[in-house]
């Protein structure tokens, strides 16, 4: 099998050296991110959004600033109702192919619309990553592959308009040639999505996982999603080693008491997982399960656009350049530039995709680590503009927490939920707050929801605070260095153990 998986991979990095090779010479920034632009505007000069903008009128950047606005979500939602409702040319001149689901800032969920176009950008970032890990990380492409697999137990779902809501399969990012031959290289069958419930979905992944004997590349979001599911390896260890053959049980259960999943799978060679931002904590827990194994941050991908990818050696990601065209705003002085102009600093993401979203605000705040003249610059996510805290994936952001607040009946009360372990505390001088309807209500988030039913975050918590929680919240912030002055209230923090100063019922 060995032979055929090498030679399937073979394929895959033929298919990815185009990108590959297109992305690795030296190139314009400028110019290949102005053309970008200007065959974007033309392709959608005529849709409803390219009108009411004048894209026919645009010459140049200066132009583009000019007559677009920067924008966020919920400027995009009439045209998304109408797109949902089945009318065409809104937003893209192309067809829409579907929507996936993600988390809005005030709201539940936001519908990301995805075309033909969208797809093509998403694949000029992942094939040259993916080459390079083929290219660099010896035995990486010699077996099967795990890729994170998204469980839906609530069933497929589809717009008045009869348009699909979520991939059918998370290789669809793939496209489809590639995905015809990785399908036969998958550690674990995509069915595994349509488990009944989540503890059904963890046996089917960890059965077919720990049968794979030539298992060499993991990728996933975030590491507590593959910690999560060692443990349940561990704690299912015997039930599990019933699907092997008996000369492989008495190793399997060795490696797994030691806690060493580099000898569950010993021809691993990488694990690809978020390891910047807040996700940064949990990689050391990962790496101890794995000490053998190589863990490659990944770059920076959101629901609407790829934004960059790593490649073996450097520090940080590389902007992916022809994938869409960006700009950033930068968080010292709010200017705002484009690719080329881009100095060593922070910034905020602005970007223009083929799936309709023009100057964009998409909320990540980035580090510039390095600059070069002829080469896409080195970057590093840092953290989500206006999301306080993001421990799993669950984005939960101030506007969201308050409208949870509201809705419980309680926005004159005092609230703050913050972290508590793996889970969430709501401290509040409300005594009329159940944790089941504060969790069902912190639920109608899609990413909250995704990683309450993946385990990682338990149900939310009630602390009842007696006295003057308000003043307490501030003596504590002051006592830590900040001014009175700066502090503001606040539904949502990102700090922990206030049950250490908050005296409760």
């Amino acid at each position: 099998m060995s032979l055929v998986c090498r030679f399937l991979n073979g394929i895959c990095q033929a298919l990815y050296y185009g990108e590959y090779r297109r992305f690795s010479v030296p190139c314009d920034i400028k110019k290949v991110q102005e053309k970008y632009l200007s065959e974007l505007l033309h392709k959608n000069r005529n849709t409803v959004y390219g009108k009411k903008y004048s894209f026919k009128s645009i010459k140049s950047y200066e132009d583009f600033v000019k007559n677009v606005p920067l924008t966020v979500y919920e400027d995009y939602e009439p045209y998304i109702e109408a797109m949902a409702d089945g009318e065409k040319n809104i937003l893209t001149s192309q067809k829409l192919k579907l929507f996936e689901l993600t988390s809005g800032s005030s709201g539940g969920k936001k519908m990301i619309p995805y075309t033909e176009a969208l797809s093509r950008e998403f694949l000029r970032g992942i094939k040259p990553w993916l080459y390079d890990i083929g290219k660099s990380v010896r035995g990486s492409s010699y077996g099967k592959s795990y890729w994170s697999i998204t469980p839906v137990t609530e069933g497929k779902s589809f717009t008045k308009g009869g348009i699909s809501v979520g991939f059918e399969e998370d290789s669809e990012y793939f496209g489809a040639v590639a995905r015809a031959v990785m399908n036969r290289l998958f550690a674990v069958d995509p069915s595994v999505k349509f488990s009944e419930d989540m503890q059904d979905f963890y046996f089917k992944t960890a059965s077919q996982l720990i049968c794979c004997r030539e298992l060499s590349l993991i990728s996933v979001w975030n590491p507590t999603f593959l910690t999560i599911l060692c443990d349940f390896i561990s704690d299912n260890a015997e039930k599990l080693s019933a699907s092997l053959p008996l000369e492989r049980r008495e190793d399997f259960l060795r490696a797994v008491s030691e806690k060493r999943f580099d000898k569950v799978f010993p021809k691993l060679a990488v694990i690809s997982c978020w390891a910047d931002g807040s996700a940064a904590d949990h990689v050391p827990s990962l790496q101890r399960l794995f000490p053998e194994v190589l863990i490659q941050p990944k770059g920076i991908l959101a629901t609407e656009c790829f934004i960059s990818f790593p490649l073996c050696g450097e520090e940080g990601s590389r902007l992916s350049v022809y994938s869409h065209f960006f700009e950033f705003r930068s968080m010292t002085d709010g200017q705002i530039v484009t690719a080329d102009r881009l100095a060593e600093g922070e910034y905020e993401v602005i970007v223009t995709t083929g799936g309709g979203f023009y100057r964009y605000c998409i909320g990540d705040i980035i580090k510039v680590l390095k600059v070069f003249e002829d080469r896409p610059p080195l970057i590093r996510f840092l953290r989500r503009n206006g999301i306080s805290v993001d421990m799993f994936g669950e984005k939960l952001t101030e506007d969201f927490v308050r409208s949870v607040c509201i809705k419980l009946g309680a926005s004159e009360n005092f609230c703050m939920l913050a972290p508590d372990g793996n889970r969430y505390c709501l401290y509040t001088d409300s005594e009329k707050i159940s944790r089941e309807e504060l969790d069902a209500l912190l639920c109608e988030s899609y990413h909250y929801n995704y990683c309450r039913r993946l385990g990682q975050l338990r149900m939310a918590q009630v602390r009842v605070v007696r006295k003057d929680p308000a003043r307490t919240y501030i003596e504590r912030l002051t006592s830590e260095g900040m001014r009175a002055g700066d502090i503001k209230p606040s539904y949502l923090s990102a700090k922990k153990d206030w049950e250490k100063y908050f005296q409760l019922l």
